[in-house]
């Protein structure tokens, strides 16, 4: 199977919707917040050698800290 090389603006934009789903739901506990955190980072991780995943991390923090 092939995987499309993403780029920074698409790490972001999926970044952005991680931070959204986690925002829309304030039952998510922490452990199913990391545990979709994780889910998109995987993703992002095979499709790029150069993602960062500190970087989509603290991105995700970031957006949901101001939610």
């Amino acid at each position: 199977m092939s995987v499309m090389k993403m780029t920074r603006t698409h790490f972001q934009s999926l970044a952005d919707l991680c931070a959204e789903i986690i925002a829309n739901h304030p039952e998510f506990t922490k452990e199913q917040c990391i545990s979709i955190i994780d889910s998109f980072i995987d993703v992002c991780d095979r499709s790029n050698k150069n993602f960062d995943p500190n970087r989509f991390q603290d991105w995700v923090d970031d957006k949901t800290i101001k939610n």
